[in-house]
C-alpha cells in the first residue's frame, strides 16, 4: 500500500491470494535490497517451510525464471540470488526470535500464534524489526480473531487489506461455488 506504514495486515479468506502477496512482496524487497535480512515467521516450522517457502505461492514457486531461491532447510535460511537472505522462524519458539536483526519480516496466519508463545514471538520480532531504512512486517492471515490479532489491530503505523475468498479471479468457479453453498452464512465462512 503507498504511505508511510510499518504494518501491512492483508486480513482475507481462504484462496484471496494471500500467501502470494506476501511471497511476491518479499521477493521484490530481495531483488531490490541484496543486503536484506528477513523474518519469516509462522505458526511452525513446518507452516513456514510447506506454506511461506515451499508451496505453490511461496518464494520458491514465484522465483522469476532464471532466478535462483535456494532454500537450505538445515540452517532454517532462504538465499535469493541478489544476496539477501530470509530466515524461518516459529511462533511457538520465541526466543529464536530474541536478537536477530531484520529489515523486513512476513507473518503468516497470526490467528494461530497462540498465547504467552504467540506474544512473546510478537513483541522478539518488533523489537528485532531496526535495520535497513524503513523495517516493515507484512501479516497476511485468515479473519479469524486471537488477543494477539486484536492488539496489533490497534497499533499505529497499520494499515489493512481485507478480501473475501470469490475476490481472487483466479479461482474455479466451481470451488467458489462450491464455499458458497456449503459455508456461505456461516460463522467458518
Amino acid at each position: 500500500p503507498p504511505g508511510d506504514w510499518r504494518l501491512w495486515l492483508i486480513r482475507a479468506g481462504r484462496g484471496f491470494g494471500k500467501t502470494r502477496a506476501g511471497a511476491e512482496w518479499v521477493s521484490a524487497h530481495a531483488r531490490a535490497t541484496p543486503t536484506a535480512r528477513i523474518a519469516l515467521v509462522g505458526g511452525s516450522i513446518d507452516d513456514v517451510r510447506q506454506v511461506m517457502i515451499e508451496g505453490p505461492s511461496g518464494l520458491i514457486a514465484v522465483a522469476r525464471t532464471g532466478e535462483s531461491v535456494r532454500w537450505r532447510a538445515a540452517q532454517g535460511e532462504v538465499q535469493f540470488a541478489s544476496g539477501a537472505r530470509a530466515f524461518a522462524y516459529s511462533a511457538g519458539m520465541p526466543e529464536r526470535l530474541r536478537g536477530p536483526e531484520h529489515d523486513l519480516a512476513w507473518c503468516d496466519e497470526i490467528a494461530k500464534w497462540r498465547g504467552r508463545q504467540g506474544e512473546e514471538s510478537w513483541n522478539n520480532l518488533m523489537l528485532g524489526l531496526r535495520t535497513g531504512d524503513h523495517p516493515r512486517a507484512l501479516l497476511t492471515t485468515t479473519p479469524r480473531s486471537n488477543a494477539l490479532m486484536r492488539r496489533i489491530m490497534t497499533l499505529p503505523g497499520l494499515v489493512e487489506t481485507r478480501g473475501r475468498t470469490r475476490d481472487n479471479p483466479h479461482l474455479p468457479t466451481s470451488f467458489v461455488a462450491a464455499m458458497t453453498a456449503d459455508y456461505g452464512g456461516t460463522r467458518l465462512g
